[in-house]
């Protein structure tokens, strides 16, 4: 790195032009930090136009991520060199290292829970940064407004660009990465408990972006410990060039990407919303006594609770519902759902998505046998037993009996033939 001098630049304008030279190295990195500042525009209107927070939470990293850029870029445009400039790129903290951690795990909580927003601790995700902020402020203010030559820019080195700060911004981020795919597996995991319908909730696009997200940190763990040494340039351009597609990567289907959330939570432990628990009223069969039961009472009333819950499906055919949820089934028991998922849990060994399954799988078999796919086609078939796709249709039946929809009626058909024979 260009050392300073002993001699402070005070800021009075920059007097020489702002030439930026274009080769081919900080041309490529500009190109994607112009698309990066572009697409944080395009995100963040798009949130504030539909009071979206995911897409304000995804600006803001892409934003970041084109900060991060500009230290190369302009770096291989001499700007280091030249007098202002360098103050510039010293001064300004480009690398916001604490930020992009706790803004990309916002985004995944933003984007499956609707409910989702920063309070009271929370705020604590983000000290770090805060404290980073501080420390460059002071930095700023010292060698520019206090003293007569520069102190901590002695040494002539860009302080974003120090081993222990790229160090620990590395292990903030791998943190914050850990916490967003637990965040994602413990709702995929809720999911099959409160819908239905979980086998069509993929949230491909989450899953896609947290991949990338942990590709970055490990093309940067492995650049970390190849050229240990970050104040150098050379062949950081290569990682730099990588983190600048991935990122561009996630802007583009980030913004063409809308995911709904579909089961209310709440961030302590994912628990269901408070607001989607039925109200208890006067069937109160399925709820658990508080004292406590020896084994054969507890038998006895598991095996009514189940009973009173088949009753229910096959009576009312609730499972015909392609959107059915488990706190309408609680309230159609006049109970709780968690009550409902615990007794589905313990009292069936599967959980609610599957129980469910069972019902409309069985229900098309039924149509089987009564000769109805020769009337009608088979997705016709399942949709009206409460699938809501042929995809998962396919999957959900050969989970269930062993064999495809096609090779079942094959089955049966031969079956009939023997018997007629």
């Amino acid at each position: 790195m260009v050392n300073l001098g002993a001699d402070r630049r005070s800021y009075r304008g920059v007097e020489q032009h702002m030439i930026l030279g274009f080769y081919y190295k900080n041309g490529l990195l500009f190109f994607f930090c112009l698309q990066g500042l572009i697409f944080a525009y395009l995100l963040v209107r798009k949130g504030i136009k539909h009071d979206n927070a995911p897409s304000k939470w995804l600006s803001l990293f892409v934003f970041l991520c084109s900060l991060y850029l500009m230290p190369w870029m302009f770096g291989h445009a001499n700007w280091y060199a030249k007098d202002g400039f360098r103050d510039f790129l010293f001064f300004a903290p480009l690398h916001q290292l604490f930020l992009l951690g706790p803004v990309i795990y916002a985004y995944t909580r933003a984007l499956l829970n609707p409910n989702f927003s920063l309070k009271g601790q929370e705020w604590w995700h983000f000290a770090p940064a805060i404290a980073y902020g501080l420390y460059s402020l002071v930095v700023f203010i010292t060698d520019v407004f206090i003293l007569d030559q520069y102190w901590f820019y002695a040494d002539g080195r860009d302080k974003d660009l120090a081993p222990w700060y790229q160090i620990c911004g590395l292990i903030s981020m791998v943190t914050y990465a850990g916490l967003s795919v637990r965040y994602y597996f413990r709702y995929r995991r809720l999911a099959v408990q409160e819908l239905s319908y979980a086998d069509s909730v993929r949230f491909s696009w989450i899953k896609r972006y947290l991949i990338v997200f942990l590709f970055v940190l490990l093309l940067r763990l492995s650049f970390l410990i190849i050229l240990p040494e970050w104040g150098s340039f050379g062949l950081k351009f290569w990682y730099y060039l990588c983190f600048a597609i991935l990122t561009y990567y996630i802007a583009l289907e980030g913004y063409t990407n809308t995911v709904e959330s579909l089961v209310p939570v709440r961030d302590s432990g994912l628990d269901f919303h408070a607001g989607s628990r039925s109200p208890v009223n006067a069937t109160e069969h399925l709820v658990s006594p508080p004292v406590k039961e020896d084994s054969s009472v507890k038998l006895a009333r598991v095996t009514t609770q189940k009973q009173a819950l088949e009753q229910l499906m096959q009576e009312q055919a609730l499972y015909r519902n392609p959107t059915l949820t488990l706190t309408e089934v609680a309230q159609a028991l006049g109970t709780h759902s968690r009550q409902v998922s615990r007794l589905i849990n313990q009292g069936f060994a599967m959980n609610f998505n599957d129980y469910v399954n069972q019902y409309r799988v069985a229900a098309v078999k039924d149509s089987f046998q009564r000769g109805e796919q020769t009337e009608r086609t088979l997705l016709g078939i399942a949709l009206d037993c409460g699938f809501n796709s042929k995809t998962t249709f396919n999957r959900v039946f050969k989970k269930v009996t062993g064999q495809t929809p096609l090779k079942y009626l094959n089955t049966l058909d031969a079956r009939k033939s023997n018997i007629e024979s």
